[in-house]
């Protein structure tokens, strides 16, 4: 497969807000994959943990390349195990000059991996340290809606200058949800599965998050988008997420990328992209 010839050819770049690019995921390939989506329009991005056992590869990487930065959290899969010295070794990454927010990190009541007091547990407190250390947090919320508002709203989301700032990465939700995140003040990443046909209810909440709220991602290695399907995901198929976006909102590619790039960068305080 042709994987640069794959990816439409746009006049402006994009930002992959949240790939997986690390060893565990594509092993001898990842330095190539970088390469290649900065070859086809990615200009930057994001690259958050999941665990904390990854953290000195998350900080190699990001040290290799000017323009990508990490972010360092427990998944929630991981919940069980939170403890006081996982709130140390995400403070001392944190303290990194190219970390840039807190997370993955949050509720998943579908798989339910950790029981459910242990992920509250654990979210809460990432919440706490996003807040104390001035970075966002990056969400993961599936089958948890109303408990993750709850706790964020606790934790001190909102729209004033001081509150906790953040994003729902990988938003599966619906139009109904979007008030709430509103309220929080917090941004909608969108990933390949709003590119899915049956996908009908995130493609409304698509048409609905306000402009300044939107950033595109491919959580890769994970959800390839529809035109992708079957292979594994990688930051450069970002593209597609936004052709996607562009047609459910009336918009041009470039205008979302551009939009998306905009709200991602103020998100996450980061620096134009050294060329």
């Amino acid at each position: 497969m042709e994987k640069t010839k794959k990816v439409p050819k746009k006049t402006c770049g994009i930002i992959d807000s949240h790939a997986h690019v690390v060893s565990e995921f594509f092993g001898a390939e990842r330095e190539e994959v970088i390469q290649r989506s900065f070859a086809n329009g990615v200009v930057q991005m994001v690259n958050p943990g999941v665990v904390l056992d990854n953290v000195d590869e998350l900080k190699d990487i990001a040290e290799r390349h000017a323009n990508l930065f990490f972010a360092t959290g427990l998944h929630p899969h991981g919940a069980k195990d939170w403890s006081d010295k996982c709130a140390e070794a995400i403070e001392e990454a944190s303290a990194h000059p190219k970390a840039v927010g807190v997370g993955e990190c949050g509720l998943d009541f579908f798989y339910n991996n950790s029981d459910h007091d242990s992920q509250r547990q654990a979210f809460a407190a990432q919440c706490r340290l996003a807040k104390r250390l001035n970075k966002p947090v990056i969400v993961h919320c599936r089958d948890a809606w109303q408990e993750a508002f709850d706790i964020l709203k606790e934790e001190g989301a909102g729209n004033h200058a001081d509150s906790l700032k953040g994003v729902f990465h990988c938003f599966t939700g619906a139009p109904e949800h979007l008030s709430a995140i509103a309220d929080l003040g917090f941004y909608v990443s969108f990933s390949g599965i709003v590119t899915f046909p049956n996908a009908k209810s995130l493609q409304q909440a698509a048409k609905q998050v306000p402009e300044d709220k939107i950033l595109v991602e491919t959580d890769c290695p994970f959800l390839a988008p529809q035109k992708v399907r079957g292979a594994k995901n990688e930051p450069q198929y970002v593209w597609y997420v936004a052709e996607r976006l562009a047609e459910l909102r009336g918009a041009s590619v470039e205008s979302i990328a551009q939009i998306a790039m905009a709200n991602t960068r103020k998100l996450f305080s980061l620096p134009e992209p050294v060329l």
